[in-house]
């Protein structure tokens, strides 16, 4: 296991550890069953995200509880030295753990950097803040390498690399014939014929007799001829040869094809995009979404955005709908306060339109997405007075419609991909 990013960690004194190489193995393991746990499940990675960058979770966080479990099969004594919970280390082992199968895996860096993203700016981070910032931005620049590559366009002419076809292993042998068959069969044709006719008196019958005579000899030996010939012919030698040939060219093929089709994908996605943007019509109400409270576009904006591009995207998409949604609202992009967006959202004819989208949300234990709270109060499921509780932001933060926006469709991505 990579050590660099751990001790790294050490030196902000969140891991209070003194100078034992024995905790330090005990953590070690820890962040490598935490790891393997991820590994195994995507789906952990948005909950231990938002645990890991919040100092001030709650000690009845199932995440914690969990994670304290796994570091006490190694380190038995940690609440005899941390009566309380320990959740520097907990949160420590956590970060650990999310930066080393974010490192690994474009698709594990895309889940933890859009989860910490739209939570990082109410995050009251201390001295890991640098840290956990710098590891964030690697992430996230993995990431993103990874959805320009998804949605580049590849200028490159195509062209079919053939080589030459190579019969190898395929030869002829040299076809043989007794010739004395034939001497002795001629002789005998070329002969008076029993009843008496010769060559020159009665040509009509002695040619009968020559050609019955002389043409069943000749006939053997022509197809014992051919018969030799092609016992020396090897099929399976041309065969390899010809597979070998189009196997390579349908290789070449493919790889041509996949090409065009990638570029033409590419070109598609983002004309689809511009029209959306262009049209301001909304897919899933099938109406325009001029006219419809402000307070509803991040919303269903998110929601439609998320219906129609790929779960690999790069960040210019998000630019893409922060500006579609400026547009609608006049060119301005007033921030306001949480508790206040929320309270318009579930004013009845609100929720009977957003209801639609999420009717199937489930409630969850413990820390949970804002797109996530949103989905369970149009539900009837949770009151704004938990929003604080269950996402560790404030009501009274502000955000503007346009950040919300983001936030929604970050949080439906990551949804898609945990489920890949």
């Amino acid at each position: 296991m990579e050590d660099k990013f751990l001790q790294e960690f050490l030196k902000t004194g969140l891991f209070d550890i003194g100078d034992s190489d024995e905790r330090l193995k005990w953590l070690q393991s820890s962040i490598s069953n935490l790891q393997k746990k991820f590994e195994d499940d995507y789906s952990l990675l948005p909950s231990h995200t938002l645990v890991a960058l919040d100092p001030n979770i709650s000690d009845t966080e199932p995440v914690m509880i969990a994670t304290e479990t796994i570091i006490t099969n190694h380190w038995k004594a940690l609440r005899g030295k941390y009566p309380e919970m320990p959740r520097n280390i907990i949160r420590g082992v956590i970060i650990n753990s999310l930066n080393n199968v974010g490192a690994a895996d474009p698709l594990a860096a895309r889940i933890i950097y859009l989860t910490a993203l739209n939570f990082f700016p109410y995050a009251k981070l201390n001295s890991e803040k640098s840290l956990v910032e710098g590891m964030l931005n690697l992430l996230g620049e993995l990431s993103e390498r990874n959805a320009t590559e998804e949605w580049s366009l590849i200028e490159e002419e195509p062209s079919l690399k053939l080589g030459a076809l190579k019969v190898s292993g395929f030869k002829v042998g040299a076809v043989t014939f007794d010739d004395s068959k034939l001497s002795e069969a001629l002789k005998v044709a070329a002969r008076h014929s029993p009843e008496g006719y010769q060559q020159h008196a009665h040509s009509q019958q002695w040619g009968d007799h020559f050609s019955k005579n002389a043409t069943p000899a000749i006939k053997e030996l022509i197809t014992d001829g051919l018969a030799s010939l092609a016992k020396t012919l090897d099929a399976t030698s041309l065969e390899s040869s010809l597979n070998k040939f189009f196997s390579e060219f349908k290789k070449t093929l493919d790889a041509n094809l996949k090409t065009s089709f990638s570029s033409l994908t590419a070109v598609e996605r983002r004309s689809k995009l511009l029209w959306w943007k262009e049209t301001l019509y909304s897919p899933s109400l099938k109406r325009s979404y001029r006219g419809l409270d402000k307070n509803l576009l991040p919303i269903l904006m998110g929601a439609d955005l998320n219906n129609q591009v790929p779960e690999i995207t790069p960040i210019s998409v998000d630019y893409l709908l922060r500006d579609t949604l400026f547009l609608l609202n006049d060119k301005k992009d007033d921030s306001v306060t949480f508790s206040a967006f929320l309270s318009e959202i579930i004013k009845e004819e609100n929720k009977t339109i957003l209801k639609s989208y999420f009717e199937n949300s489930d409630e969850a234990l413990g820390r949970i997405s804002i797109t996530n709270f949103i989905f369970l109060l149009v539900n009837d499921r949770i009151n704004i007075s938990h929003f604080k509780e269950k996402t560790g932001i404030d009501a009274t933060e502000q955000i503007t419609l346009g950040e919300l926006s983001v936030v929604v469709f970050h949080d439906l991505l990551i949804q898609r991909l945990i489920t890949e």
